[in-house]
């Protein structure tokens, strides 16, 4: 029985050459470190700001990230929850940006009130 296992882990360990598996773990090491910093996902990031002027119409400068602004239907104090998405992909939201000190409460409480597109969310 060991001979048989000492045959698989030999054939195995040949198949693939030492420049070969450095390079495949090398580059899912890379990918780890991107995931873990978030640049996969820099698409998605606000673009980088100093003031407000940097950012452009309907957007703020936060913490030096571009993020919405309130939506003028929205009214100071409140939490101003609403539904976005189409079909299937409605969800609530709230319409505060993230610099507000009020905007994780707020979002945690469209989340459990409101309901969109016949469900809760």
């Amino acid at each position: 029985m060991n001979n048989k296992f000492d045959e698989l882990t030999k054939s195995l360990a040949q198949s693939v050459t030492r420049r070969a598996a450095l390079k495949k773990f090398g580059v899912g090491l890379a990918g780890m470190a991107l995931a873990c910093l978030g640049l996969a996902n820099s698409a998605s990031a606000g673009k980088a700001c100093s003031t407000d002027a940097d950012c452009g119409s309907g957007k703020l400068c936060c913490n030096g990230t571009c993020v919405k602004r309130i939506p003028d239907w929205c009214t100071p104090g409140t939490c101003c929850c609403h539904c976005v998405g189409k079909g299937r992909k409605e969800h609530p939201e709230t319409g505060l940006s993230e610099c507000d000190p009020n905007y994780l409460y707020c979002k945690g409480l469209c989340g459990a009130d409101l309901l969109c597109g016949g469900t809760f969310v």
